[in-house]
């Protein structure tokens, strides 16, 4: 048999333990959480980057050639980049506000 805890269980247990509480350890994984999705955006972002330079070179790239009807990864690119924006500043406001 297995000798596991449930999510309590470890949260309980680690309370025991460790000089913090509660909130303590639930916010320490929030903020966790939060740097750990911010450097997955960031990554992406640098990947984005070193293909177009920068957003506004993407911008004007579609605003000058159009998006072809085959190919609509610059269009894509784009949406991405404007949701990788979009929730990079509200994973910055949600760190800035704890």
């Amino acid at each position: 048999m297995q000798n596991t805890l449930s999510k309590m269980g470890v949260l309980n247990k680690a309370l025991e333990i460790l000089p913090a509480t509660e909130e303590d350890v639930i916010l320490a994984g929030i903020i966790s959480k939060i740097a750990e999705r911010i450097t997955e955006l960031k990554k992406a972002e640098r990947g984005l980057v070193r293909k177009y330079e920068s957003f506004k070179n993407l911008e004007n790239k579609i605003k000058e050639k159009g998006v072809s009807p085959d190919d609509h990864t610059t269009y894509n690119d784009l949406l991405e980049w404007r949701a990788i924006k979009s929730e990079l500043e509200e994973l910055t406001f949600l760190l800035e506000s704890i």
